[in-house]
């Protein structure tokens, strides 16, 4: 059996590749450990009720704002958000809105679920495709090229 003897270049690349993955390998771990409590993880309001130990934890929720349940109460806006079996959870959020929440629209919140109530710290209103700013509908009515209702 012969050993093959590496010459001084082989041995800088190969302790460099080395360097390389290590670095690489430690910057993925610190990058992940980093964000573990900044994980969301989606569910619907049929999920809910079959979770368990979800108090506490930070969640996605998603689904439609029920009907006549948005109200602005003592700051706070509450509203259920309902999905296509029915089963709904009722939210709690402190901030504005954005403008596109809307009864029987998508939404999705982010918060965590507290004593049987939802306690949202994001609220993402969903639009459908044709949705464009009322600044751009202004403009396309000014240069007489717009071609909605």
């Amino acid at each position: 059996m012969r050993i093959i003897k590496l010459n001084n270049q082989i041995k800088k690349r190969f302790i460099f590749l080395i360097i390389i993955f290590a670095c690489f390998s430690t910057s993925i771990f610190l990058i992940g450990y980093s964000l573990k409590d900044q994980i969301a993880y989606f569910v619907e309001p049929t999920d809910l009720k079959s979770m368990d130990g979800i108090e506490n934890k930070y969640l996605r929720v998603g689904g439609l704002v029920k009907t006549n349940s948005l109200k602005f109460l003592d700051g706070k806006w509450i509203f259920e958000v309902v999905d296509q079996n029915q089963n709904s959870v009722n939210v709690v959020f402190s901030k504005t809105l954005p403008n596109l929440v809307e009864e029987n629209k998508g939404i999705i919140v982010e918060g965590k679920f507290i004593d049987n109530i939802f306690v949202a710290e994001i609220v993402l209103a969903k639009h459908d495709e044709n949705y464009m700013p009322q600044s751009a509908i202004d403009k396309l009515k000014e240069e007489g090229k717009w071609r909605g209702n």
